[in-house]
């Protein structure tokens, strides 16, 4: 019997501006405004759904790093571009099968806005949504927040747990046949089937229920991106796909 299972590889494309190495963007055929030329991006999607691949992921980071001199501050070539939810909404309708990871950070976003978010891109997409968990690191992404300095490491770890539960939670607000649409006995929805949150937590507190129908996919795919200690045990709670990269063999 085992010589009859069949063995697929998931592939998911990674895309990030003008490309991945650093002076991609100098190569004469690049296309250097690859991080905003919607045409561009269309064009990769859509060429990785024909190829079968089962996601593409976007990155993001809510910033430039600052440069010491203008020469190195003009190479911000691949912080420059759409932001995710944004364009996954536009690809959603450009495409038919292939998966549509965004990344959002949980630090500066409050976790009912991301829930909402997330469930209408699902809605949107039939299906096809997910989002990439980050608590974003650096103190230039923190200033543009009203903070001088990033959240301590473990403390982000910590917020980003609690706000996970609640996101799931949210998702949960309607039963999958909460809507019943009957108009001749005046029923919209079943109250039953309706569930408030009332979290009190530690970091949060959020009342719900949000006013988004269930997702086609329940909840849409959770990935985390971190290769720390907390990341990987957040990643472990949490996450259905894990975005990791490591420069060496011992790693």
């Amino acid at each position: 019997m085992a010589e009859n299972l069949k063995h697929q590889m998931h592939l998911n494309a990674f895309l990030l501006g003008a490309g991945q190495h650093l002076a991609a963007w100098r190569h004469p055929e690049s296309n250097i405004d690859g991080g905003f030329n919607l045409e561009h991006i269309k064009q990769l999607v859509q060429t990785a759904e024909k190829g079968k691949f089962d996601a593409i992921f976007f990155a993001d980071i809510l910033g430039i790093p600052p440069a010491p001199t203008p020469e190195s501050r003009a190479q911000t070539v691949n912080y420059i571009g759409f932001e995710p939810i944004t364009l996954l909404s536009y690809l959603a309708a450009v495409t038919k099968n292939i998966g549509l990871i965004g990344t959002v950070s949980t630090t500066y976003l409050e976790p009912f806005h991301l829930a909402r978010k997330f469930a209408s891109l699902d809605l949107l997409s039939n299906g096809r949504a997910g989002w990439n968990l980050v608590t974003s690191a650096t103190d230039y992404e923190a200033n543009n927040f009203g903070l001088d300095k990033q959240k301590d490491h473990t403390h982000r770890y910590e917020i980003a747990r609690e706000y996970v539960d609640i996101v799931k939670a949210l998702w949960d607000s309607f039963e999958d046949d909460a809507f019943v649409l009957d108009k001749s006995n005046a029923r919209f929805v079943d109250p039953n089937k309706l569930h408030e949150l009332n979290y009190k937590g530690q970091y949060y507190s959020v009342r719900g229920p949000l006013h988004v129908p269930r997702s086609p996919q329940g909840y849409p795919v959770l990935v985390q991106a971190g290769s720390s200690d907390a990341g990987q045990d957040l990643a472990a709670y949490s996450a259905e796909v894990v975005f990791t990269a490591q420069q060496t063999l011992e790693e």
